[in-house]
């Protein structure tokens, strides 16, 4: 090309393939670097301390969260106990783990990022410290921080 017209249109072109370039480039850099962040989750229980009277019903609550709002279907949940006999599976992914425990159910939404966990008529052995536990799809565990469970034994109970 001779003269300004014709090099002000290619330097026009030039850039204008330039930015599309750049776009293209802009639109698949984010998705790279938001993927590590994708599934970066909170799990929150409250209370930390809870106490309650034997043959009470008791919710322990679990909230979590993650950017990614309509995967949360897609987690796995589990609630265990730790007590002065070890650690035991209490609920997973909306079951009942223990066999013939009728008293223990997933009370939350799952899909609003609500996990928690209410056990019913409460009885001294259900002291102890309970877990919220989340499972990624990518297989990592994110658990809340337990909430300590006190039972007082009921008046007229020895």
């Amino acid at each position: 090309c001779l003269g300004a017209i014709p090099q002000a249109t290619e330097s026009i072109c030039w850039g204008a393939s330039k930015e599309n370039a750049a776009v293209t480039h802009m639109t698949a850099q984010p998705s790279l670097l938001t993927t590590p962040e994708t599934w970066h989750l909170l799990v929150t229980q409250t209370p930390a301390k809870e106490k309650a009277k034997e043959g009470e019903t008791v919710v322990l609550n679990c909230y979590f969260n993650s950017p990614r709002r309509s995967s949360l279907t897609d987690l796995k949940v589990k609630w265990y106990k730790e007590d002065e006999k070890g650690q035991m599976d209490l609920l997973g992914n909306d079951v009942t783990v223990l066999p013939n425990n009728s008293r223990v159910f997933m009370s939350g939404d799952l899909s609003q990022g609500d996990a928690s966990l209410m056990i019913l008529n409460v009885t001294i052995s259900d002291h102890g410290i309970y877990f919220c536990e989340v499972t990624l799809p990518d297989g990592n565990v994110v658990t809340g921080d337990g909430t300590k469970l006190r039972i007082r034994r009921a008046l007229g109970n020895i």
